[in-house]
């Protein structure tokens, strides 16, 4: 009767060391597992902050390019209508210089 409980006293210490032997790998695959996943999410999140700001740079070098665009034109414009001021009052000028001139 000794004999027998010795027995299932270790054959009960030989099961509990392998649950335990079992537990220590499991444990160790789900941290492996979420370490991986982690590194993987912190790759994602970094690379999709990468192309969000590459996004919003392009759209304010497009913006920044339409408002350079939007400012040549009014320049032109404006040059334009200077042009045509001159233009009105060159022969105004010529009839002055003339008479300053005689």
């Amino acid at each position: 009767m000794v004999e027998e409980t010795i027995k299932t006293i270790k054959e009960t210490e030989s099961e509990a060391e392998r649950i335990l032997k079992e537990a220590d790998e499991k444990c160790a695959a789900i941290l492996e597992d979420a370490r991986n996943e982690a590194d993987s999410l912190r790759k994602q999140s970094e690379a999709d902050a990468k192309n969000n700001a590459q996004a919003a740079l392009d759209m304010e070098k497009q913006t920044g390019e339409k408002s350079i665009q939007d400012a040549l034109a009014g320049v032109e414009s404006e040059i334009l209508v200077l042009k045509e001021k001159a233009r009105a009052k060159e022969s105004e000028v010529i009839s002055a210089v003339i008479a300053e001139l005689v």
